[in-house]
């Protein structure tokens, strides 16, 4: 079946028509004409995998990786085409807010953290064949299954590092190095890999690696937690952003990309017009990336955070930089937002998890006297629908996409929001 794409649609699925049924198909640029492989019929639409380009878009370029589809699907998008898409889906929420759409300095080797699968070969093959992803690459990608994987006797050859094959918790696709991380990381992967064969460390089953983008420094994290001789990681490490220094543990939350996150503070506090006489508020604090960097422009930053492993960085965050005007609750943002000081508060700062504001929350947001509110959100579905509640007692003045993550479909979007 050929269809032609129309648009691509978040989180990244390109949509086309067949006799007036939606067709959502995993690659395809808007204008180009595709050979798909329909794969299931929904009441509203078919999913369908792309198995042909019959005429490639001007923006279409080759991948770096050949297992682009796991990790960065966009990889075959030109970079400028990417942003441009993403802007057109945050256009089709917001229709009539204008959008700064700011793109990322770095579009390679950006990411701070990657979590990798550790998976082992088997000596034995037991008559079951290998299971291969190889469209539009030029070598095909072993996909492993695990079902199989954990069936066959528990004789290990080799081990490798693997991400989750798209759409799928069961299988994965072996990977050498990622162009996501930098090429640090990348040899401490090949280092890391080469003593777990080794010393046929066959218990771990995962990794995760965050590295300084400052220090260039590296923390990684193997599960099941275990000590690995010659192999020892520190503690946490140390990220300097807007001339603060945050201490970052292994469980701690800190924004992906580094350079993409100084852009953003700098807008937020041009976007606050900050003259050292507002407090404000900061929920879901985190380890304090937001208060801390903002809280030499205001009179007083008053943090919400309920993580404990979170507070114990902030508290170490908020000594190193000898931050005295930062005032920390301990506990969930529903449960004690309700009881400060709300009519002393100008400004709120909103940096939810991926399910967005708890309803009660925004019924006493509205309820305040709050004159400003900049909310950070990484999930366009969650933040619209906040976005509806609040717009009754608030108005957008400035929607922001910054692209903290190339060649993915993931959005992150600031809202300026003013009282009426």
């Amino acid at each position: 079946m050929k269809i032609k794409i129309e648009k691509i649609i978040y989180p990244g699925k390109s949509l086309g028509l067949s006799n007036n049924k939606t067709i959502l198909t995993d690659e395809g640029i808007p204008g180009e004409t595709v050979e798909i492989k329909p794969l299931k019929e929904k009441k509203n639409y078919i999913e369908a995998k792309t198995t042909k380009i019959i005429n490639p878009s001007e923006f279409r370029i080759t991948p770096r990786c050949s297992h682009y589809q796991a990790c960065s699907p966009y990889q075959y998008i030109d970079y400028k085409t990417q942003v441009a898409i993403k802007e057109s889906q945050l256009k089709e929420i917001f229709p009539n807010t204008p959008i700064i759409a700011i793109a990322s300095p770095q579009i390679w080797g950006y990411r701070n953290k990657i979590k990798l699968s550790v998976i082992w070969e088997n000596e034995a093959r037991t008559g079951l064949s290998p299971k291969f992803l190889g469209r539009n690459t030029e070598r095909p990608l072993p996909i492993c299954d695990l079902k199989s994987t954990v069936s066959w006797p528990r004789m290990y050859k080799k081990a490798g590092l693997a991400y989750h094959a798209p759409e799928s918790r069961d299988k994965f696709i072996q990977i050498e190095s990622c162009c996501l991380v930098s090429e640090n990381v990348n040899k401490f992967l090949a280092q890391f890999i080469e003593i777990v064969n080794k010393e046929n460390l066959n218990f771990i089953k995962e990794i995760e690696v965050r590295e300084s983008y400052t220090t260039k420094k590296l923390m990684f994290t193997v599960r099941p937690s275990a000590k690995i001789e010659n192999c020892q990681s520190s503690p946490y490490i140390e990220e300097t952003v807007l001339g603060k220094t945050f201490r970052i543990g292994s469980e701690s939350f800190f924004q992906i990309n580094v350079p993409m996150l100084e852009i953003a503070l700098k807008e937020m506090q041009k976007s606050m017009r900050l003259d050292k006489k507002e407090i404000i508020a900061d929920l879901y604090c985190g380890i304090g990336t937001f208060g801390i960097a903002l809280s030499q422009f205001a009179k007083e930053v008053i943090g919400i955070e309920s993580n404990p492993n979170n507070i114990s960085f902030l508290k170490s965050n908020l000594k190193l930089n000898k931050i005295e005007n930062f005032k920390l609750y301990e506990g969930a943002c529903e449960k004690l937002f309700p009881s400060m000081l709300i009519s002393s508060i100008d400004i709120l700062i909103l940096d939810p998890p991926r399910k967005g504001l708890n309803s009660m929350l925004c019924q006493n947001i509205l309820l305040s006297s709050i004159k400003k509110i900049i909310y950070l959100s990484c999930n366009p579905a969650t933040f619209s629908r906040d976005l509806k509640i609040l717009s009754c007692s608030y108005i957008i003045k400035t929607l922001f996409l910054f692209d903290f993550f190339p060649h993915t479909p993931h959005i992150e979007t600031l809202a300026i929001l003013e009282k009426k």
